[in-house]
């Protein structure tokens, strides 16, 4: 419970109580009574000029006192446990709260409210729960439609009202409604935090389904995960410099990712009325077509560069020792990093400038991977050419080839070996940013690696594939749960690193995951209470991981559950809003 001061304004006077939010049983939800009326506050002012001190001060005397009461309550209660536990009902997972304000944070339950209020009655389910299960479940739990639907109950919220038919019929109002939600969003992650629109980066993955039926949306095409007869579809996702989505899109799976680029980045300027932004993108995105169109469009951009496809004049300038911009050395007076630019295009038809940086660290790593793949190779090319042509694998292959005047046998490429040896540590990339410290461009494009995670994500963390509808509707409303999820998951560790917590994403998710209640029936009562359980059965280790939680909580605002809560006060700390109940 919580007592405040209500101040209602009625003909241009203004009249004083005290309220007490409280717990409605019967609306699964916050309420609340008049505890004190003071009338007409003007007169009262004339009468007692210290009045509203003194309502002030009653209103922290009810707090304390109720805080007291409760506290007695729970001591009380804490020490005949073990008497209730026998009427435990069941266990429930508390740390959807957090998810909870992160998606009201981001207002998307008012929009998914305002969406049903405006299908006028197309919309009969409760629209705006079922979204959130499908998101924040695809975060703590990620399982299939049905599945989902089978572990509602196995909340904090209550979720009963719900159908399995309500969780399908989503996805295709997701599907359609794709992009004014993305509009909503965006506009209100702008609110949260300053979010630098005038540079983008972008990449593409794959996601593969079980099946190997094709349609408009799915079909065999390059996969990213080694999928060769499964269906796919394409999917290029664009993130801001703090990592969190801007806009995604889904292209059929035989699509090239080189032909996905234009379309996304073009789509978020003219959304963003935006004059000039910077796209960065990793090498396989780096076509002299896709350079010239992104020039063409007033786009600014910086990608990775293939040495091997660079000119070989310009091949000799990337190797040379001569005009290094930037040196680094280590205290043994050893180099460790260099960058310099070379001040021609990569292209006649283009205009920008390459850059091109030696990494010491990068050298050792680039080697090891090279010296494992080519003994790799020697010792395939001891079992024999069966073992040869049996070999799928493209890192060890490529060091292979086939003896003159033979169509069947093999040597190793000690060419292409001492080629890779003498590019070992090189990285090179070109931008439109002609005038713009080298460092700088290097460090923008080194920033690609959270797309890079948010795929990590996506397919480890949220579990987004195979996936497992199948019609093309169901399919994008998919894809659209899995990138609200996304959203959330990257805006929640946002925040955490702000609050100055060190947790990966990952160890949040499980953390959240094993917040668990035990709800307990009273006896005499028949109260609702909710048990705080462990989340590890090391005592050191679960004092560790409950006070994280805690913490945890707090960076969204919610007072952490005392180890046993009644639904009032769980409701209070827990700050259910009135469109969202606890399960009793």
């Amino acid at each position: 419970m919580a007592f405040r001061l209500k101040v209602t304004k009625t003909n241009g006077r203004e009249y004083a109580a005290i309220v007490e939010n409280i717990y409605s049983k019967q609306r699964h939800g916050s309420s609340s009574r008049t505890v004190r009326t003071y009338g007409d506050l003007v007169k009262l002012r004339h009468k007692e000029p210290n009045i509203d001190e003194e309502i002030r001060k009653e209103v922290a005397r009810l707090n304390a006192d109720a805080e007291a009461a409760n506290q007695a309550w729970v001591n009380r209660h804490l020490q005949s446990v073990d008497l209730v536990r026998e009427k435990a009902l069941k266990q429930v997972n508390y740390g959807i709260a957090f998810y909870r304000k992160i998606w009201e944070s981001l207002k998307l339950h008012t929009w998914f409210d305002r969406a049903k209020r405006n299908s006028r009655g197309a919309i009969k389910y409760d629209l705006e729960q079922t979204v959130f299960l499908l998101a924040a479940m695809r975060i703590l739990r990620p399982m299939s439609k049905s599945k989902t639907f089978s572990a509602k109950d196995e909340l904090v919220f209550d979720f009963s009202n719900l159908t399995l038919d309500d969780i399908y019929n989503s996805l295709d109002v997701l599907a359609d409604k794709k992009t004014t939600v993305i509009a909503n969003l965006n506009k209100n992650l702008e609110e949260i935090y300053a979010r630098v629109k005038t540079i983008a980066f972008y990449d593409v993955t794959t996601f593969y389904f079980e099946s190997f039926d094709s349609d408009e949306l799915r079909a065999r095409g390059m996969s990213k995960e080694n999928k060769i007869n499964e269906v796919q579809v394409v999917l290029g996702l664009l993130v801001d410099g703090e990592g969190i989505p801007i806009d995604y899109e889904l292209f059929r799976g035989n699509t090239s990712e080189m032909n996905t680029i234009i379309e996304v980045v073009n789509n978020y300027k003219m959304k963003n009325r935006l004059q000039r932004v910077t796209v960065v993108a990793d090498r396989g995105l780096n076509s002299h077509l896709n350079l010239k169109s992104l020039t063409n469009l007033n786009f600014d951009y910086i990608v990775a560069q293939s040495i091997n496809r660079l000119t070989e004049n310009i091949r000799e300038k990337v190797f040379s020792d001569d005009n290094w911009d930037e040196v680094l050395v280590s205290s043994d007076n050893s180099e460790t990093f260099k960058v310099k630019t070379l001040n021609q295009s990569s292209s006649s038809e283009l205009d920008n400038k390459i850059i091109v940086t030696w990494s010491a660290k990068r050298q050792a790593h680039d080697l090891k991977v090279l010296n494992e793949r080519f003994e790799k190779c020697r010792k395939l090319l001891e079992k024999g050419t069966g073992a040869v042509n049996a070999s799928i694998k493209h890192g060890v292959r490529q060091f292979l080839k086939i003896k003159k005047g033979t169509k069947v046998e093999y040597s190793s490429n000690e060419e292409l070996y001492k080629k890779r040896q003498k590019q070992a540590g090189y990285y090179a990339l070109i931008t439109s940013h002609k005038n713009t410290d080298a460092m700088q461009i290097y460090r923008d494009l080194r920033n690609l690696w959270h797309i890079e995670e948010c795929f990590r994500v996506m397919k480890t963390n949220l579990d987004a594939r195979p996936v497992y509808v199948w019609t093309p509707k169901k399919i994008r409303g998919h894809f659209l749960v899995c990138y609200l999820a996304l959203v959330m998951e990257r805006l929640a560790h946002y925040r955490i690193e702000q609050a100055g917590i060190d947790l990966s994403g990952q160890k949040i998710i499980e953390l959240l995951g094993q917040a668990r209640m035990t709800i307990l029936e009273q006896d005499k009562t028949k109260k609702t209470l909710y048990l705080k359980q462990g989340i590890s059965a090391d005592a050191n280790k679960n004092n560790e991981y409950t006070d994280t939680v805690d913490n945890l909580m707090r960076v969204v605002g919610i007072d952490p559950p005392a180890a046993i809560e009644d639904s009032i006060g769980l409701a209070r700390k827990l700050k259910v809003s009135s469109n969202m109940k606890l399960v009793i």
